[in-house]
């Protein structure tokens, strides 16, 4: 399937239309929902005893690298696969309303010793210092984990996977989640793709590969 054919395929357009509101939903509404919701918000916290193993450390260049490494690597070999695409995308924005959901259901105050995250690229259209609440389930290893899920390349899986890995134990090192943001993410990203493969029988024109 071409993108053309995509375009006219009333399922697919409706796809598309998901994936653009739910984008323009998190560049002008998460701002508002982070400092004018989220912020003020009375939070849950704990001790987690995982966490104490590790004196905090700014780990922020290497997340992103890994990220952004993964997330190009991505776009470029999903370009011409429309419906791995469109599975990753609509996988992506569903699990990002559902954080919406999750954050202010399950509020967590941040983590003892937090070191924030500098995103060079969401400070864009976040200018402030960043937010330290947005925290059940992690947002970073639930993309990573979109992007292991419609991989189809075996190694470039396995490195996808060893990346999620590393970076999720980075974010614990650098005390930006608990350890229940970081194991529950892959858990509840799995099960929304599970769903959305069903419902819209995406991503089934390509087979694993060597």
């Amino acid at each position: 399937m071409t993108w053309k054919q995509a375009l006219q395929t009333t399922r697919l357009r409706w796809v598309i239309a998901f994936c653009v509101s739910t984008f323009l939903i998190i560049v002008f509404y998460m701002p508002v929902f982070y400092q004018e919701i989220l912020s003020p918000k009375k939070g849950y916290f704990f001790a987690d005893p995982f966490l104490n193993f590790f004196v905090p450390v700014n780990w922020s260049l290497t997340v992103f690298v890994i990220i952004y490494l993964a997330v190009i690597h991505t776009v470029l070999t999903s370009l011409r696969k429309p419906r791995v695409a469109l599975l990753g995308l609509t996988t992506y924005c569903a699990v990002n309303l559902l954080r919406i959901v999750t954050m202010y259901v399950v509020t967590l105050e941040p983590p003892a010793g937090m070191i924030l995250l500098a995103d060079p690229i969401s400070s864009i259209a976040y200018p402030d210092r960043g937010f330290a609440k947005d925290l059940f389930f992690s947002g970073h290893v639930s993309t990573m984990m979109v992007l292991v899920l419609i991989e189809k390349n075996r190694l470039a899986k396995i490195l996808k996977i060893t990346g999620t890995v590393i970076m999720g134990f980075l974010l614990a090192w650098q005390h930006v989640h608990y350890t229940i943001d970081l194991l529950a993410a892959p858990v509840i990203t799995y099960g929304i793709f599970l769903v959305i493969k069903a419902a819209l029988k995406l991503g089934d024109e390509a087979r694993p590969s060597n």
